[in-house]
Order: C-alpha cells, then structure tokens, then sequence
C-alpha cells in the first residue's frame, strides 16, 4: 500500500473510533509521548495518559460524540510517516447541549515497531469572513 494511503487509513481509523467513542481503538492510535494541542484546552496535552484523563473526564459529565467526518483532506509524506491535514465536522456535547463545529486537524505519524501511529496532534478553529469560529447548531437533544 502507498505511503499516502497508509496514512490516509491510519488517520481515519482514529477519527472513527473517536465518532464511536471507542476509547481503546481510539487512544491505540498514538504513542504514549505523543503531545497534543487543542485550541479548546488552556494548554498542551504531553502525553496521551494526559489526553485519555481529560477524555474520561469529559465522558463522566456525559459528553459524547454523537458524529465526526472529515470534510476535505490533505496527505504530505515524509519520509517512512508523515502529516494528515483535515477539516473536520464534529457533533458532539452533553445532553440537551449538543453542538457540531467544523476544525481543521493536523496529525502527525511516524513509523514505530513497522505500524504508523501518531505522535502529534493540533486541532483549531476555523476562523469565518467575519472572524467568529465556523460553527452550526445542532437540533438534537442527545
């Protein structure tokens, strides 16, 4: 298989366990070092025990994904790993306040042990003409 499509495969399985809120698929996709930056948290995540303690907590106040796509993507190899750019759509939210908000994502994969897995993630808003983050209400009620 191509490179591209490997990093292709491995950066949407991630996205699909996180729509499935599997946390073992999901987590199984980054190396325990691998630091996360999401413009939702005050500062990076170092680590995915960092990331995974932060993700169970949300869970505990009934936060959920109910749906996450990708919209568009971009691979650029690099080397034996690479970088997958995305703009994804994602509905999520605890009952009663469910929202979906498009992001752009980047993840960054490196070859370890012959399997790709991801070492950096950077998640951020999508800025409108207007400067607002692009985001659209949902209807359900969880």
């Amino acid at each position: 298989m191509p490179l591209d499509d490997e990093i292709r495969a491995a950066a949407q399985a991630i996205v699909r366990a996180f729509r499935d809120n599997d946390e073992e698929a999901y987590f199984a996709g980054f190396v325990a070092d691998c630091s996360f930056a999401f413009h939702t948290d005050p500062e990076p995540l170092l680590g995915t025990a960092a990331w995974r303690s932060a993700w169970r907590e949300l869970q505990a106040t009934g936060w959920r994904v109910v749906d996450c796509r990708t919209l568009w993507d971009h691979v650029q190899a690099v080397g034996d790993g690479g970088v997958y750019l995305h703009e994804v759509e994602t509905t999520a939210g605890e009952p009663g306040a469910i929202e979906t908000y498009r992001e752009r994502e980047s993840i960054v994969f490196t070859r370890r042990h012959g399997q790709l897995v991801a070492v950096h993630e950077h998640l951020s808003p999508i800025p409108t003409q207007d400067g607002d983050v692009a985001r659209a209400d949902a209807s359900a009620d969880g």
